[in-house]
């Protein structure tokens, strides 16, 4: 599925490769009632040696990178932990992004019997920071290890954690506290703020249902579906259970005082499981009221529907693979990506494109042809990623067994540079492997450049599914045209920075037109409106002074309850604005904290952690060749309890 590298960070926080887990037999002994915890790697994030593409933003990490104060800013949070908190029965606690300084309060006001961190291997240098304080503060707890970075081997994981989940993660957690293993399936109502576009934050907030984990195209370089071997685990099975799934979160926040404007769904390709999405098809109709939709499909499974069943079924925004015209993977077969892409925007629905390069036959040629003919496509939001060999792939096996590996990464792998942003091996066509990474760097510019602001883009397509949908005989298209006016109407204050800080005369045409389009199909601004076009440019430069400054860019600590005293105003839905940072988060608390860090960073760059031991046992993933790890069962099906037992 679309680039690799969105799957690696996503899958930190979604619930896509959830826990997976190696222990030993247990013995049945006595021990407390089970407390666990689950927790994200801590911030901060983008620190010395870490590379931007790595934290807790998908859109600004990955996508938007190149866009300045443009870029989408939205925290993503790690879904994979609320979807195991919320399925034991054990009393639990998520902590998302906490800071050490947070972590070390919560180990040492709280008593837990497990503790589980989620990661991948581009932040496995912070889950070695944190399990020596888990030592420290609560040395009774047992440290389950999961996630996407569980594929590093054993020798290099053990030491960190009791137990590797290396398998759907409810059902080992059931099993290692001698839950019910049949218990009912629930979805976690697990908002996430509302995209940030220009230090403005709507109080508003995105729901989020995972409709299964997986993936069955079996692409070379997929992560996920390898991790899966290839299998797709569904945790919805009809598409009135995902319907139904979204009507639920969206009620809880209202009932918290906020709104929900949209849905995420998480599934590799929704679209390739044409029964279940006609289901969700049907409800979505009988209900008569539009959604607002992020989803991810294949060129394979978006050709099985027509592109108005598509904005029927809801979807805003669909993340597809461009990948490579020569790649030849079997998900990019199906209708004419061009026809296809045409058509979704004619009835309002965006394209969130990935582009892979550093492929065999690729030349830099090739790359930037194809790069043109990505841009015909005109896709709303773009990724590019370079061709990566990550570990219990069939790319990582064949890298190895060419000897294809740079030397730098072969014999001291920074396992902080796993991440799609760098080129590990030798290219048959490019003699510079650097030079794979600065064309990388200048697609992203070029883009922005060409397009503009992907908000304004976002702001185009809604305009053009207006003004086709506003007189549909479809009664549901024709309220998906009204949103769609009112969407559009919010890019304005966006459109009047872009006429003056555009990346290129190219880009504030395009600003100055889609204003004009805008104003003559919905009407003239209202007061606030211009307001808000007034403060726009002063907003873009404060945007970029904070960022430059290294102030209000990381999350907040988002702290929930499960199942214990005073869940019920722990998880009020509002609380969710914190993950992103500044003044949700207390101003000056913040503040501090941002201070604290870039001191933290700056002794990094002098005093560096990464020693020639955790060299010595990564360097196995760079001359070895290795299957995704399998999972030793911790219980028997239907075994004892074995709370904190093992290790």
């Amino acid at each position: 599925m679309p680039g690799e590298r969105a799957r690696v960070e996503l899958c930190q926080s979604s619930s896509r490769g959830l826990w997976y887990a190696y222990a030993p037999m247990a013995t049945q002994i006595s021990e407390p009632k089970p407390r666990v915890l689950f927790t994200s790697v801590c911030r901060p994030f983008g620190g010395p040696g870490e590379g931007d593409s790595v934290g807790a933003e998908l859109f600004h990490a990955q996508v938007t990178r190149a866009q300045g104060p443009f870029s989408l800013r939205q925290v993503i949070r790690v879904w994979a932990i609320d979807y195991l908190a919320e399925n034991i029965e054990a009393e639990a606690v998520t902590m998302h992004y906490p800071s050490q300084r947070e972590l070390i309060k919560e180990l040492k006001t709280q008593s837990y019997t497990h503790i589980g961190i989620n990661f991948v291997v581009a932040t496995f240098h912070k889950v070695r920071e944190m399990v020596p304080l888990i030592r420290k503060y609560a040395p009774n707890a047992k440290v389950i290890l999961g996630g996407y970075g569980t594929v590093l081997p054993d020798d290099v994981l053990k030491p960190y954690g009791d137990y590797i989940c290396r398998e759907e993660g409810i059902g080992f957690m059931r099993k290692l506290l001698g839950e019910p293993l049949d218990a009912p399936f629930k979805h976690p109502h697990a908002p996430i703020p509302a995209t940030q576009v220009l230090s403005y934050q709507r109080r508003a907030v995105v729901g989020h249902v995972t409709a299964g984990l997986g993936c069955t195209n079996g692409c070379d370089f997929c992560c996920t579906s390898h991790f899966f071997k290839q299998k797709y685990v569904p945790y919805a099975n009809s598409g009135r259970d995902i319907y139904e799934a979204f009507v639920k979160t969206r009620a809880q926040a209202q009932a918290d005082g906020i709104a929900m404007n949209g849905f995420i769904m998480i599934d590799e390709d929704f679209f390739l499981h044409k029964k279940r999405a006609d289901e969700f098809l049907d409800c979505v109709r009988q209900a008569g009221e539009p959604l607002s939709l992020m989803g991810f499909g294949s060129v394979r499974g978006l050709s099985q529907f027509t592109a108005r069943e598509i904005s029927e079924m809801g979807f805003d925004v669909i993340w597809n693979a461009f990948e490579g015209r020569e790649s030849g993977y079997t998900k990019q077969k199906g209708r004419p990506i061009a026809e296809l892409y045409r058509d979704l925007k004619s009835v309002g629905v965006s394209q969130l494109t990935s582009m892979i390069i550093g492929f065999p036959y690729q030349d830099e040629a090739t790359i930037w042809s194809e790069f043109e003919a990505l841009m015909a496509l005109e896709p709303t939001l773009t990724q590019c990623l370079i061709y990566f060999a990550f570990p219990g792939t069939p790319f990582h096996e064949q890298v190895i067994k060419e000897k294809r590996y740079l030397a730098k990464f072969e014999d001291k792998p920074d396992l902080r540079r796993w991440d799609g942003f760098s080129m590990h091996f030798k290219h048959p066509n490019i003699e510079r492997p650097e030079r794979v990474e600065e064309i990388q760097r200048e697609i992203y510019r070029k883009d922005f450049e060409r397009l503009g602001p992907s908000v304004l883009r976002l702001g185009r397509v809604w305009l053009t599914g207006y003004l086709n949908l506003r007189n549909d005989e479809n009664p549901l298209l024709r309220k998906r045209a009204e949103r769609h006016a009112v969407d559009v109407r919010g890019v304005l204050a966006a459109i009047s920075a872009a006429t003056v800080f555009a990346p290129s005369e190219l880009a504030r045409q395009k600003a100055i037109e889609l204003r004009r389009d805008i104003i003559r199909h919905t009407g003239e601004l209202t007061l606030k409106e211009r307001a808000l076009e007034t403060a726009s440019p002063f907003l873009h430069l404060v945007s970029l002074g904070a960022r430059a400054a290294g102030v209000f860019q990381q999350p907040g600590l988002l702290r929930t309850e499960h199942r214990t005293p005073g869940e019920g105003r722990s998880r009020n839905s509002q609380r969710v604005l914190r993950l992103q940072g500044g003044f949700e988060s207390g101003a000056l608390g913040a503040l501090a904290d941002d201070a604290r860090e870039i001191m933290q960073q700056l002794l990094a760059q002098v005093l560096p952690k990464h020693t020639t031991a955790i060299h010595e046992a990564a360097r196995v993933i760079t001359q070895h060749a290795q299957s995704m790890p399998a999972s030793l069962m911790v219980l028997p099906q239907g075994g004892p309890a074995c709370a904190g037992s093992g290790g």
